[in-house]
């Protein structure tokens, strides 16, 4: 099935090419009518010794009078071939099969009877057992006249040949292999949109099924199945009472399958007015119908089905806008273009068969034919156009997949997130017991210096703790605010180091090459190079400086910045793993005896980052190195 779909194209281009040569070959037939004349008897009651004498008019092919009420003598110049014997037999053939009553007047016919044929006439009483109305006269062995007399409550539009009985054999094969091969595709158009219907379950393929199994049906009468099918258990007159009202149906789903499609795209009030009179139109075409003037609803149909195309065409281009379209958030609507091109597509194979049913324009063996051409363009296209929709809304199942997995990811991610949230608030708990307790118990203490300072110590590593943690939060939620202007990073570093007091002495400074302030977000600054100096006094020997470099430096993409070193000998937390050093909530071995939330870098990179910078880890043989580089 899936090898049908993905050809199925270019088996709709073979079954079109199969069907038309099949048509064509007709010509390859020897046709025995050598010239054909018509008069329409406008009098309803000329004899046939009347219309012998009336004026003919000449015509070529196929006769198309449209939708008259009145009676068409055909005169038909029968010419034999040279190797033709008089007893030879003709196959007097007659197309389409919608046809009421055709009556035969042959001169060498001297049985007396009146011979009829039409789709009012049984099936079993046709003289050559076909698909099409049929006589069988003698070949002659001279030119001669026959005369044939039509009465018809649908359109005049009307084929004769005269074949010999083996071309009439060769090319009624031809005839029913090109039928097969049009029900066939039908069939798998049908299919093929079915198996949408039964992965996506959407209306419109339902739709689309029902009008095509209506189509199958109403192409397999159109080409005389259901007077070789129904026979036994109708006579002619209900069967062609039945195929009248199959028309009017088909033509009535067909338009409500339309405008049920274009209902889609959400119309203004005024196209649902003019769905409203297309409806009305073909209501009216059923109560002519219903009160027996075949005739005038036939007519009335027809009609609907050339000037209702040609609506529908002009809506789809009036209306129809992708933009809006877009604002529906419906992945099964199509482009404008393809809609359009869909419509116009099925006026052009429409126009040229409704105009020849109505008299408007010569017939031909296209147009004779017309509306199975249109049944198939129009199941094809629709077919094609049905499958993009099923491509699209796949394509949107899949999107809305990854949506899905995207959002269980966020979840995953949150959760992940609150974890480590409660993970944060148990580490605080735990590093700010012993500091609470110092405060604790400093309250009850004397007045002496050092206890004042051990308290104002401790109490400045609760406000930096949770200041990280503060930084940390509203950094993972995105809270962060940049708001740059010009620092002074002498003076900010100047003032980081007078925090600590007892150990501003190991602080040395170099600030070689920097010139001016950094544009840049004060806090944000203020918050990195308080974290790693912060480290550095903590986490290095004692006995040993901190030296802090600054100087004017280009990054590795050529662009100029200023560049912060920070390096100090390992203490007894001793020296980070490189990889981890930036993780979240990672901490040294040796750094676990020192309070620390493991927030510091891990803040210094991300914030580094957001300021349009990079913070990196430059170890030497005997230093820690951590060194900041932002843009000037």
């Amino acid at each position: 099935m899936l090898f049908l779909i993905r050809h199925l194209p270019r088996l709709f281009l073979l079954a079109c090419v199969l069907f038309g040569a099949s048509l064509s070959a007709l010509a390859d037939v020897h046709d025995h009518i050598s010239q054909r004349a018509y008069w329409e008897d406008v009098s309803d009651q000329a004899s046939f010794q009347q219309a012998q004498a009336a004026t003919f008019t000449s015509y070529d092919g196929i006769l198309s009078r449209g939708y008259t009420p009145h009676p068409i003598w055909i005169r038909l110049e029968i010419t034999p071939t040279e190797k033709s014997n008089a007893n030879d037999t003709l196959i007097l053939r007659v197309r389409p099969v919608y046809l009421d009553a055709i009556t035969l007047y042959d001169p060498l016919d001297t049985s007396g009877k009146l011979r009829t044929t039409g789709d009012q006439t049984e099936y079993r009483d046709e003289e050559y057992k076909s698909l099409s109305h049929t006589f069988v006269i003698p070949a002659g062995d001279h030119p001669r006249t026959v005369w044939l007399q039509l009465k018809a409550t649908s359109t005049s539009l009307m084929h004769v040949e005269a074949l010999s009985l083996e071309g009439m054999q060769q090319d009624e094969h031809r005839l029913m292999v090109s039928y097969y091969f049009s029900l066939s595709f039908i069939l798998i158009f049908l299919i093929v949109v079915l198996l949408n219907w039964i992965n996506y379950r959407e209306f419109l393929y339902v739709a689309f099924v029902i009008r095509n199994a209506i189509y199958l049906v109403y192409t397999a009468s159109f080409f005389g199945f259901h007077r070789y099918l129904l026979s036994d258990w109708m006579d002619a007159h209900a069967i062609d009472l039945s195929y009248n009202w199959l028309i009017v149906g088909t033509t009535a789903f067909t338009f409500w399958f339309e405008t049920r499609f274009l209902s889609e795209y959400k119309p203004p009030r005024w196209v649902r007015n003019v769905f409203n009179a297309m409806w009305l139109w073909s209501l009216t075409a059923a109560v002519l119908l219903a009160l027996g003037s075949i005739n005038l609803a036939l007519k009335v149909n027809m009609m609907l089905n050339g000037a209702g195309i040609l609506i529908l065409l002009f809506l789809a281009i009036a209306f129809i806008d992708d933009k809006k379209a877009a604002t529906y958030r419906s992945a099964s609507l199509l482009n404008k273009k393809f809609v359009v091109g869909y419509y116009l597509t099925l006026t052009v194979f429409l126009l040229f068969s409704v105009l020849p049913y109505l008299g408007q324009m010569a017939g031909s063996e296209f147009s004779a034919n017309g509306l199975v051409y249109y049944a198939l363009t129009s199941g094809f296209a629709m077919t094609f156009l049905l499958q993009l929709r099923a491509n699209q809304q796949r394509k949107a199942n899949v999107q809305i997949e990854k949506d899905l997995a995207l959002s269980t990811q966020q979840v995953a991610l949150e959760k992940i997130r609150r974890e480590e949230q409660n993970h944060m608030l148990t580490m605080l708990m735990h590093e700010l017991k012993n500091p609470l307790a110092v405060i604790d118990l400093a309250q009850h203490a004397s007045e002496d210096i050092k206890t004042k300072d051990y308290v104002s110590r401790s109490v400045l590593t609760i406000r930096n703790v949770l200041d990280q943690c503060m930084s940390a939060d509203r950094l993972s939620d995105g809270k962060l605010s940049i708001q740059k202007q010009n620092v002074d990073l002498v003076e900010l570093i100047d003032d980081l180091a007078e925090q600590s007091p007892d150990d501003a002495h190991r602080f040395e400074f170099n600030f070689s090459h920097h010139t001016g302030a950094l544009h840049t977000d004060y806090q944000c600054l203020r918050i990195v190079l308080n974290n790693l100096m912060g480290n550095a006094l903590r986490y290095s020997d004692a006995g040993q400086p901190i030296r802090i470099t600054v100087e004017t430096q280009s990054n590795a993409a050529g662009s100029l910045g200023t560049a912060i070193t920070v390096s100090n000998t390992p203490g007894i937390a001793s020296w980070p793993e490189a990889d981890k050093v930036f993780h979240k909530y990672y901490r040294s071995t040796g750094a676990k005896t020192i309070s620390g939330t493991g927030l510091g870098l891990f803040l210094v990179r991300s914030i580094c980052t957001l300021l349009g910078g990079i913070c990196t880890y430059e170890p030497d043989d005997t230093h820690v190195k951590f060194k900041v580089w932002l843009p000037n």
